[in-house]
């Protein structure tokens, strides 16, 4: 059937498919290619080292909590060291690219997770709103591209939930209990995001609460949600209380043990949130005052039905997850990346079913994607990672990404430490980037000192007090020490800087056992000064065993 034998609405129908898979195709291209801008500029960030440090020590054979210790939950590191072959080689771009990997497929997953929940004739309208919404958002994709928790929480939660809906498809209530088993896997897979970020196991509470109260729908969903998610906890917490519970127990209240709550600290989460994701924010707002509009007009909905109870589910976790991190010590804008996903979905979801014609979704969809994609154009992110700062009326650009610079300095590091494989540091992504070593109790870099500790707590949970931390750095195995103004500045676990005393008392001692090489400005994270000192003394090389001796043939 040729364009003149269609009606009228067939064409406006395939003008309306055409349209949103060429949005949906453009929304990729600039989802990866942002991906590909975050992997080679974005700013380097501490926590990017120890994560693949741990990671790294866990593929050597170490034990989480027990060998040395870790602040956050075990799924990452194990998760990383399966794949370490890919990765490591490379360093902190090996990092970054496998982090982006998991990343695109989180946000493909949201995508799903919208069509899955949307009207049918809406679905795709659904799914690239929500991808847009995370894909071509600038900020999220940094976030999702770092070597951190973010990436691999959120694609868990969003692979758990896009399992749920299998309990009832269609949102009806099935024929049989069978269907309810799929509850089980979304169960164990959102229970896995909490062992890479606890804070994430309050939607595992959250959603079986949910599943409860809509008992008629989804019948034994809750049952089985709740079997697979204590399944999920067992095997993700089961070992290190097991192996070391004390340990592990220290390392989980670290992040409590922080000051702070302050209400200033607080509303600047919110309003870095709302400028980094103004697109969505918007549609948290524009959602509400449509649907207000329509009931007020009398329009009613159409006879599609879509199932109202996944987003529900969605949006009542994330938000719950929200504001327990909202409310957290130092509410940190950035832990929220792992639930905007669902944000995203359930927004995009409500979005579109509220219009009819597939003319006025592709107008929603479309406003949508252009703003993101706007919006990551006008990030004040990528500003930040070409330009050191403003000097009076004029822009100092920095000399080479962080990522090469933190490269060269690795590489001369190495080259200065010859035949030594330990540095001595703080700056974990430094020891990544080398491919070498630290002392032990440095594993957690910048946090790894606890000057109050005693020294028998010290050593059991394989940190540093004042005592340690000045014998390390006086007989430190160690030809070359590196550090910014990250190293020997923060007192764990409140997170307070150093006392100038304790410090000049470090320095004084590191000065005395090795001789300044050169300083770089403008390093790392914040753009901190780099230190590099080299042993007065060499380090002795390892002995090595002495050749077996051969036996004299007769004459």
């Amino acid at each position: 059937m040729n364009d003149e034998t269609k009606s009228p609405d067939q064409n406006g129908e395939s003008r309306s498919r055409w349209w949103v898979w060429l949005l949906a195709a453009i929304s990729l291209c600039a989802s990866i290619s942002l991906y590909g801008f975050a992997v080679r500029y974005g700013a380097v960030n501490q926590d990017e080292g120890w994560y693949l440090y741990a990671s790294r020590m866990v593929a050597e054979g170490k034990q989480l909590y027990r060998d040395f210790f870790f602040t956050q939950g075990p799924l990452l590191p194990h998760f990383y060291a399966a794949f370490q072959s890919l990765w490591s080689p490379h360093g902190l771009l090996g990092g970054r690219i496998f982090t982006a990997a998991l990343g695109i497929a989180g946000c493909l997953l949201t995508a799903l997770l919208a069509a899955a929940a949307a009207k049918k004739s809406g679905r795709w309208q659904a799914a690239v709103t929500a991808f847009a919404l995370t894909g071509c958002n600038l900020y999220h994709v940094y976030f999702t591209t770092l070597p951190k928790t973010y990436a691999l929480g959120a694609l868990t939660l969003t692979a758990g939930f896009l399992l749920l809906p299998r309990c009832c498809p269609g949102g009806k209530r099935p024929k049989s209990q069978l269907p309810a088993m799929w509850a089980a896997p979304a169960g164990f897979l959102i229970a896995l995001s909490a062992g890479a970020r606890l804070s994430l196991g309050l939607l595992l509470p959250v959603t079986t609460i949910m599943l409860l109260i809509h008992l008629r729908s989804a019948r034994a969903s809750f049952f089985w949600f709740a079997v697979g998610g204590a399944l999920g906890l067992a095997a993700v917490f089961g070992p290190p209380l097991l192996n070391a519970p004390e340990q592990f127990m220290f390392a989980q209240t670290f992040h409590s043990s922080r000051g702070g709550h302050d209400p200033f600290l607080i509303a600047g989460s919110l309003s870095r949130l709302v400028r980094f994701y103004l697109p969505l924010a918007a549609a948290v707002f524009a959602v509400p005052c449509l649907r207000l509009f329509r009931a007020y007009g009398g329009d009613t909905d159409d006879a599609e039905s879509s199932p109202t109870l996944w987003p529900q589910i969605w949006f009542f976790g994330a938000a719950a997850v929200f504001l327990l991190q909202l409310f957290s010590p130092h509410p940190y804008d950035d832990y929220q990346v792992p639930v905007i996903g669902l944000f995203a979905a359930t927004f995009a979801v409500w979005l579109v079913n509220i219009f009819e014609s597939s003319g006025a979704r592709n107008r929603a969809m479309t406003i949508c994607a252009i703003s993101a994609l706007l919006c990551a154009f006008g990030c004040p992110l990528a500003q930040d990672w070409f330009i050191t700062k403003i000097d009076r009326f004029w822009a100092v650009k920095k000399s080479m990404p962080d990522l090469e610079q933190l490269h060269n300095a690795a590489m001369e590091i190495k080259e200065l430490s010859g035949d030594c494989d330990t540095l001595l540091t703080q700056d974990l992504y430094i020891a990544v980037e080398a491919g070498m070593k630290v002392p032990h109790g440095l594993e957690m870099g910048p946090f790894s000192c606890f000057p109050g500790l005693s020294n028998a707590d010290a050593k059991k949970f394989h940190v540093l007090n004042r005592a340690g931390l000045l014998e390390l750095l006086a007989s430190a195995p160690t030809q070359v020490a590196a550090y910014s103004g990250y190293g020997w500045a923060i007192s764990s676990p409140v997170m307070e800087r150093m006392s100038d005393s304790d410090r000049q008392r470090f320095l004084s001692v590191l000065s005395r056992n090795y001789d300044f090489i050169r300083e770089t400005p403008d390093f790392g994270q914040h753009q901190t000064t780099l230190v590099l000192m080299s042993r007065r003394h060499p380090v002795a090389a390892p002995a090595q065993p002495a050749p077996a001796s051969t036996p004299e043939k007769n004459q």
